[in-house]
């Protein structure tokens, strides 16, 4: 029995022996396994720290791409407070204008005189406007056909005056803004009787329900760049009353005294719009040393979509013309857009058109004859 227990603890000894070498043999190797990963684990952190770190060039262009923000960004700032749009800024200007291109042909119906036809660009026109803290201003020039350049409007306007050089509140057509006329160009009674610009001071007051009186006190109508008479000086008044969403009507009246010459003149003029029609019409005379004279204008358009076909009469007589003047006048205006507007009118002068009339930039002719017409075709471009 003993011998047996001997030999039992032997064998028991000698597996434990290469139990335990088998443990310490494994932990060995584990623990040189474990070193082995964490250094590549290690070794693998540094590449990809390497590779996601910013190189020297991309630093350079990260801050050269702030640079341009901050610039752009600048000068966004700029342009809006430029504009207006700025509310700290008291300082505003705000660019822009017009320009019309026109063609036309016209048949004078005179002995010996052969018809005129051609391209034209009776204006380009620049305007600045905005504000300055509780003022605000307007100023703007035109190049005409021959490339002369005139200054048109420069007032400042503050509190219901007006101070400068401007339209005196008198006729209603010569008021719209000439982007704004039905036809290619003014009717020949506006350039007949119209105030044109003037130098001087305005005063406006809008009393509310559509009830508005504005007077002026100038040098006299057609008076703008210092065209008028020394000392001479001209009183003018309009009222307006916006009678109800369809209809307007007007009455302005003047006293012109400049100097040798002394007149009175008055207008009365009516709008009337009833859903895509469109009605105008005005009565205009003069009276005192350049005689007894008057005008009349009646306008019809019709809107569809962007087609505006229209017509036009005007009639009118000066003081020692033999013969009166009628004119009609047939056309249709598109609109591209908002900012573009195409006019084409043919008018017919039913009897001769005296030499007393101005003409301006009309295009008709002064004639012995009646038949006279005129093709207009122009561009309007405002930008």
């Amino acid at each position: 029995m003993k011998v047996h227990s001997l030999k039992c603890n032997k064998w028991l000894i000698a597996a434990l022996a290469i139990a335990g070498a088998a443990v310490l043999t494994t932990v060995v190797v584990a623990d040189e396994s474990y070193d082995e990963l964490q250094s590549r684990l290690d070794a693998a952190e540094a590449k990809i720290a390497s590779l996601t770190a910013p190189s020297h060039m991309d630093i350079q262009r990260a801050e050269a791409t702030k640079a341009i923000i901050a610039d752009v960004l600048a000068d966004a700032d700029y342009r809006t407070m430029m504009q207006g749009q700025a509310e700290k800024n008291p300082v505003t200007v705000n660019v822009h204008g017009f320009a019309q291109f026109r063609w036309s042909y016209n048949d004078t119906k005179m002995t010996g005189v052969d018809e005129t036809h051609g391209f034209s660009v009776p204006r380009v026109r620049l305007i600045l406007e905005g504000d300055i803290y509780d003022w605000s201003y307007r100023v703007s020039g035109q190049w005409n056909d021959g490339g002369a350049f005139d200054l048109k409007d420069a007032y400042a306007d503050w509190n219901g005056f007006r101070f400068g050089q401007f339209k005196s509140p008198f006729m209603r057509e010569v008021l719209t803004a000439q982007v704004d006329t039905l036809a290619a160009e003014r009717s020949i009674v506006a350039h007949e009787f119209g105030q044109g610009r003037s130098q001087g001071i305005q005063y406006g007051h809008d009393f509310g329900s559509g009830f508005k009186v504005t007077g002026a006190y100038t040098d006299g109508f057609n008076s703008a760049n210092g065209a008028g008479v020394q000392n001479g000086y001209a009183l003018t008044g309009r009222v307006d009353w916006d009678a109800a969403n369809w209809l307007d009507v007007g009455f302005a009246g003047s006293h012109n005294n400049l100097n040798t010459t002394s007149y009175n003149t008055w207008t009365a003029d009516a709008a009337i719009n009833w859903k895509a029609l469109a009605f105008t019409a005005s009565y205009t005379a003069t009276s005192g040393d350049i005689g007894d004279s008057w005008g009349a204008v009646l306008n019809a358009a019709y809107t569809m979509d962007k087609w505006e076909p229209f017509v036009q009469y005007e009639r009118g007589s000066l003081d020692g013309s033999t013969e009166d003047l009628s004119v009609a006048t047939f056309g249709v205006n598109y609109y591209f857009n908002k900012n573009v507007k195409w006019t084409t009118d043919l008018g017919y002068a039913l009897n001769s058109i005296d030499a007393g009339w101005r003409l301006g930039d009309t295009g008709w002719n002064t004639t012995t004859e009646d038949g006279e017409y005129l093709l207009r075709t122009q561009l309007q471009i405002q930008f």
